[in-house]
């Protein structure tokens, strides 16, 4: 409730002040579109509170499985992929590090018109692609944030670690499995993997992932909708995924170790 009684700001590349209205209602009459942007490991629960909404429920949270439950709820639904580099600095502010595009579509197989959502986008200044499937570019993020999200947690370092020379079997393995995986899906990813996670990393060489910051302040992290989900539907598909299984793992008990009072990789690490 925060949001709503004092607003937020908004510091860095971009600069404002924002509140938000609250509403009770879902009302189609007010609200054509409504985005979900939580952690990914809220955005299910926010979802299956929106049965019954006729507006165009529109997923940008990282990772998988809202937009899979809003499909299975019958909803209006799309995806959102946004390629912003943003910190939360406290509960009410933000700073926005880097500036990218966001790239909006439905599922494959679903009519879904977002053009309206995506004018309004561009008039408060982004920088919006529409495309007519957005799988390829979820799961283009999918191994961006499978690779740098877990790589900074471990090595607590920030996001140009990933263009460390040793580190390139791991991160071409993890790009090998995920597209394997997409693949099978019949997923083909829009650009080169390996050389989009590689430009990413280049360009957020200086910024603490979104992962890392999370177990710098021991929250939960995003690691089972990311990894864990990829290296489930690997096994679905009977596909190995050894380097995407480790990090997950790894993650999994550091995250552990935090959540139960150890602090940052517990103590005397280092």
């Amino acid at each position: 409730m925060l949001l709503v009684r004092e607003g937020f700001h908004v510091r860095g590349l971009i600069e404002g002040y924002y509140r938000v209205e609250p509403y009770t209602e879902l009302n189609p009459d007010i609200c054509d579109y409504l985005v979900v942007s939580t952690k990914a490991y809220d955005a299910v629960g926010v979802v299956e509170k929106l049965r019954g909404y006729n507006g165009v429920t529109v997923i940008v949270s990282n990772g998988f499985g809202a937009l899979e439950k809003a499909l299975s709820l019958g909803l209006r639904a799309a995806g959102g992929v946004i390629d912003y580099g943003a910190v939360r600095l406290s509960d009410n502010v933000v700073e926005v590090r880097g500036l990218g595009s966001i790239t909006v579509g439905p599922p494959r197989g679903y009519d879904v018109n977002v053009e309206p959502l995506a004018r309004m986008l561009e008039d408060g200044g982004a920088n919006v692609r529409v495309v007519d499937d957005i799988e390829p570019w979820r799961w283009l993020k999918a191994t961006v944030n499978a690779i740098i999200n877990p790589i900074t947690v471990l090595t607590r370092m920030p996001n140009g670690i990933i263009l460390e020379g040793s580190l390139r079997p791991l991160v071409e393995g993890v790009v090998r499995e995920v597209e394997s995986v997409a693949l099978k899906l019949n997923v083909r990813m829009p650009v080169d993997p390996l050389g989009y996670v590689l430009e990413v990393a280049e360009r957020t060489r200086f910024n603490r992932s979104s992962m890392l910051v999370d177990i710098e302040s021991c929250r939960r992290t995003e690691i089972e909708e990311i990894n864990g989900y990829i290296v489930k539907v690997a096994g679905d598909l009977r596909l190995e995924a050894p380097y995407t299984k480790s990090l997950y793992y790894l993650v999994k008990a550091v995250e552990s170790s935090c959540l139960k009072g150890g602090g940052l990789f517990g103590e005397g690490y280092g």
